[in-house]
């Protein structure tokens, strides 16, 4: 598939080139909490009933406004 995208804006065009990039430091961040929430260790050590709350509230978060605004984590 072809696109042909034009831009009036430098920083319309810096957003659409790095959109990919974001994508992924949003997958990286998502996995970092799906590890925290499955294992339950953050950072080396055993992970707190609060951390794995803050954590599990965060991603689940992070997963509403991905959903609501149409788009697609999963690679």
């Amino acid at each position: 598939m072809k696109a042909i995208l034009e831009f009036d804006d430098e920083q319309e065009l810096r957003d659409a080139i790095d959109g990919f990039k974001w994508r992924m430091i949003v997958w990286d961040l998502d996995q970092l909490m799906r590890t925290v929430t499955k294992h339950g260790y953050h950072n080396g050590r055993e992970a707190t009933e609060e951390e794995l709350d803050i954590t599990d509230h965060w991603r689940t978060k992070l997963r509403e406004l991905i959903n609501n605004d149409g788009l697609n984590l999963e690679p």
